[in-house]
Order: C-alpha cells, then sequence, then structure tokens
C-alpha cells in the first residue's frame, strides 16, 4: 500500500467546507500507445473480477494538506458492480469486517472515519446503491471508481503516449487531457458538488415560517457567494491533467492507474498557488 499522506481537497473543496473479450496472451509490442488503451479496457471486459487499493493526496505549494486522508480498496465484480470501502491511514486491515465491505463495519483505530459505498453500471452510467451513513453529500468514494476512471478516458480529448524505462513486460502509458477536456472535467466535477450541497427548501414543522424563510435565504445567500467565487477561481486557474496507466503486457490488463491533476491560479499578495490532487489505486487478483 502506497504511503500517501492526509488529503483535503483545497480548491476543489472552496464549498465543500471494445466490447469484446481479448484474450491475454498477446503482448502489446510496437503498437501505438493510444491503441494500447483501447486493448486494455478490452481485457478488463474479458476478466471477471479484480481487487484493487489505493490513496489519495493533495499538494498545495508542495506541501501535502495534513487535516484528512484517504485510503481505500474494493472489488469489481462481472464488469458492472463495484464496492469501495475506506482502508485505515496506517495500511491496516479494510474497514469493513465483512469481505462484501457492504453491511458489517468495524470503526477503525483511532479516529478515522469509515466509509463503503456500492456502485453498478446501469444504461451506461454507474449507479450509487448503497452507501454508509456518514456518506451525505457528495461521495468521494464515488469519484474514486477506477473502471469509470478508465471508461471515461476513452471519450476524452487526450494525448496518449508511452513513458520511457519502463519495467520488463509491462508499458506505461502516459494520457494527457487536453486543456479544454482538463477545465470541462474539473468544472462538471465542481458542478455536481455544489447541487450536492445547495441548501434544501425543507420546512422544519417545529420552526415558524418566517424563521425558516430568513435561515434559508441567508444560507442560499452564502451558497450562491461561494459559487460565484469558485467559479471565479476557476476561470483564473490554469489546469494540467495526466493520467499514467502501467499494463502487464502478457495479459493486457492494467496493474496501476495514476491520476495528477495540477492548477495554479492567483494567490495571496500576488503570488501565484500551486494545488496538486493525486490518486494512484493498484490492481491485482484478476480472475
Amino acid at each position: 500500500m502506497m504511503n500517501l499522506p492526509r488529503v483535503r481537497m483545497g480548491f476543489l473543496a472552496l464549498l465543500m467546507l471494445s466490447s469484446l473479450a481479448f484474450s491475454g496472451c498477446t503482448v502489446m509490442k510496437d503498437r501505438p500507445a493510444a491503441e494500447d488503451l483501447n486493448l486494455v479496457m478490452a481485457g478488463m471486459d474479458g476478466t471477471d473480477g479484480v481487487s484493487f487499493e489505493g490513496g489519495a493526496a493533495l499538494l498545495i505549494d508542495g506541501k501535502t494538506v495534513p487535516e484528512s486522508s484517504l485510503y481505500y480498496g474494493g472489488k469489481i465484480v462481472d464488469h458492472n458492480q463495484i464496492s469501495l470501502y475506506s482502508l485505515l491511514p496506517d495500511g491496516g486491515q479494510p474497514a469493513p469486517a465483512a469481505e462484501s465491505g457492504l453491511h458489517s463495519l468495524k470503526q477503525g483505530s483511532g479516529d478515522a472515519p469509515v466509509y463503503y459505498t456500492r456502485m453498478v453500471k446501469e444504461d451506461g452510467k454507474w449507479t450509487m446503491k448503497q452507501a454508509s451513513p456518514a456518506l451525505s453529500g457528495s461521495n468521494p468514494l464515488e469519484e474514486l471508481n477506477p473502471l469509470r476512471q478508465m471508461e471515461a478516458l476513452e471519450k476524452m480529448g487526450k494525448k496518449v503516449t508511452e513513458e520511457a524505462g519502463s519495467a520488463r513486460g509491462t508499458r506505461v502509458l502516459r494520457i494527457e487531457l487536453t486543456a479544454a477536456e482538463a477545465r470541462r472535467q474539473l468544472s462538471a466535477e465542481l458542478a455536481q458538488k455544489m447541487q450536492a450541497i445547495k441548501p434544501a427548501a425543507r420546512i422544519d414543522a417545529a420552526t415558524h415560517a418566517d424563521t425558516h424563510a430568513k435561515a434559508l435565504a441567508a444560507k442560499s445567500a452564502l451558497w450562491e457567494q461561494k459559487r460565484t467565487e469558485l467559479q471565479q477561481r476557476l476561470n483564473q486557474a490554469d489546469i494540467r491533467t495526466v493520467y499514467y496507466l502501467k499494463v502487464d503486457l502478457k495479459r493486457n490488463l492494467p496493474t496501476r492507474l495514476t491520476w495528477n491533476r495540477t492548477l495554479t491560479y492567483p494567490g495571496k499578495a500576488g503570488g501565484i498557488t500551486e494545488e496538486a490532487y493525486i490518486t494512484q489505486v493498484d490492481f491485482y487478483g484478476y480472475e
């Protein structure tokens, strides 16, 4: 398990206070890197299941944010079902007591939060079917679904090249999104997160109508103010998004997926702030 530091979404949380099964006996060699990505997805389609473990971290101006961490694991079954759950920060046993990771949960050591979620792909879209009570509003595990990340890459504007110096029997694909695609991807994610925390217009029966209306108006005004601030900062930011996909050449299957999103934007006192959000997930136990 990699040793990633504790995570906070930083700028991203300004308001968040093909179908063919490919046999694994052919080695990818002397083939355009972009074509390899399609072969990897076909290889995934030909597997019955795979487990994974990963982590996420945020660095601001080269320093890791210490407040929180997110280590996670999970399993993909039958190509269209996935379970994800949090792991202890020290790389200990998964938080779920049951192997399924969906029902019997135990609190980890210290004050580490415990999360799980189960998603199913229906009509081409991943839908959350079950989640721990702690996951209210925006679900951090949902966006860490590695299969959805790779599926999305197939449709994005990008440049795919091969990294030099790969270990024998492997190939590392470098997948960089175009500037426009990187901005579109981040904008869509932030819009979804904003919608998840938008004040609801529910009326509490125990609260006087006038008091409720004033409270809702104040919350809505603050939400709109923060949304505007977020959009202004996003407009000022330079965004660069690069994925690295390590592939087992013998089986045409991924062994590691790394996602690195870097933002630079005007900071305080006329300086420039740089944020790097990094996730890395390792695959093992293919069936």
